[in-house]
């Protein structure tokens, strides 16, 4: 029942088909972020799991940095297969196993030897320095490298992080990473905190207010790439930054972008126009329809400086927007605080990819771990931790 009325009027949370539990979890997000919106009620029930990151690029030619904070509600982890501890004996299990499937002989579960990851390797790419070519600094008015660094630039409440083990095979056909990660009961970020400008930094200076060409996303990219194993809004990401150039850059570019900070978080085209690249014909245009300015450059800013996109999106957003001001849909509301955590509850997948399976969840209540798995309600004795894909974290006080 919770996911019909959850997934009501979605194509794909609406079917009985299989979803991926972390883009249920973002659109679940998003529909309650809608009709509290609708609703105009006071607060945000999502706020307690916003939270920002914040980004440091530093121009390779100037030595010049820029700082720029993105709000999401996900932390999204690679596993790191080069960082197994225990790759001798999974590489052995390798051969094994492609020995049995050649003789068509039966793989036992218990034979399986899995490779184990420690959960800080994951944890360590989050801050790992990142080379980005044909960056285009400011400070030179040219292209070149530059090297970026993302950090916590607050801590929300509830903190949930998802373990990226679905990934693009050599094949190209989309694949579980079988694993083990050792993720810890609790948790402490304090020293991945970002800690802003430093003293002797120099900032790249702003660029010029130009305005970003219009960009469709070509929803068959979109379908190509979630059947691949990819999450859809890192799709989508990868369907507006390739421009329309097919599925193959498309995927190219989600493959290079997937250990990404913000690959799988809510992707808006809103995010990547600045206010002042809004044209002031088209805003004047929509206002002489009865609109409010504030809602002329919402709409605007959704679309991408699309006029008729724009008045066809405020019209579908009518319930939502109001009269709303458009620093509302801008400025992020999150929360702030220790870096402490203690696990809440995680959920498991089992299955080969995305597409099938089966997923179960444990929550912690009263100190003890409690499995769901559908109508079956029961206390779980040793819970699996280490094969999770969603864990929830809970702020300790």
């Amino acid at each position: 029942m919770f996911k019909g009325v959850v997934g009501r009027g979605h194509p794909e949370f609406g079917s009985s088909r299989q979803q991926d539990a972390q883009e249920f979890y973002l659109h679940l997000v998003t529909v309650i972020e809608r009709h509290q919106r609708a609703s105009k009620g006071a607060g945000n029930h999502v706020d307690c799991l916003k939270f920002q990151l914040e980004e440091r690029v530093q121009c390779s030619k100037s030595g010049q940095v820029k700082y720029s904070t993105q709000e999401t509600c996900l932390l999204t982890l690679p596993v790191p297969m080069t960082a197994a501890t225990n790759k001798v004996e999974v590489d052995a299990w390798n051969i094994k196993k492609h020995q049995l499937e050649e003789k068509k002989e039966r793989v036992k579960a218990d034979d399986i030897v899995r490779a184990k990851i420690p959960f800080t390797a994951c944890l360590s790419s989050l801050t790992s320095p990142v080379v980005i070519d044909d960056f285009f600094s400011t400070a030179i008015n040219d292209k070149c490298s530059a090297t970026k660094t993302t950090h916590f630039a607050t801590f929300p409440d509830y903190l949930m992080i998802q373990l990226n083990k679905f990934t693009i095979g050599s094949d190209w056909v989309p694949q579980k990473l079988d694993v083990l990660v050792d993720v810890p009961q609790q948790l402490s970020l304090d020293d991945l905190k970002g800690k802003g400008s430093l003293p002797g930094e120099i900032e790249l200076p702003e660029g010029g207010a130009t305005q970003v060409a219009t960009v469709n996303i070509d929803e068959s990219v979109v379908s190509q790439l979630t059947g691949m194993g990819f999450p859809l809004e890192g799709c989508r990401r990868a369907a507006y930054y390739t421009d329309g150039k097919g599925v193959e850059a498309a995927m190219e570019w989600a493959l290079q972008h997937s250990t990404d900070s913000d690959f799988a978080a809510l992707f808006t085209v809103a995010k990547e126009v600045t206010k002042s690249s809004c044209d002031e014909g088209s805003i004047g245009m929509i206002t002489s329809m009865g609109f409010t300015r504030q809602q002329a450059i919402a709409a605007l800013q959704a679309t991408n400086n699309n006029l008729e996109r724009a008045v066809d999106w405020i019209f579908s957003h009518a319930d939502e927007i109001g009269d709303m001001e458009v620093e509302q849909f801008k400025q992020p509301k999150v929360k702030d605080g220790p870096g402490k955590y203690e696990l809440a509850a995680f959920i498991s997948h089992m299955g080969t990819s995305t597409m099938c399976g089966h997923y179960v969840c444990h929550i912690k209540k009263e100190g003890r771990w409690v499995i769901y798995n559908d109508n079956k309600v029961a206390l779980s004795v040793d819970p699996p931790l280490q094969l999770g894909y969603l864990y929830l974290y809970k702020r300790l006080v």
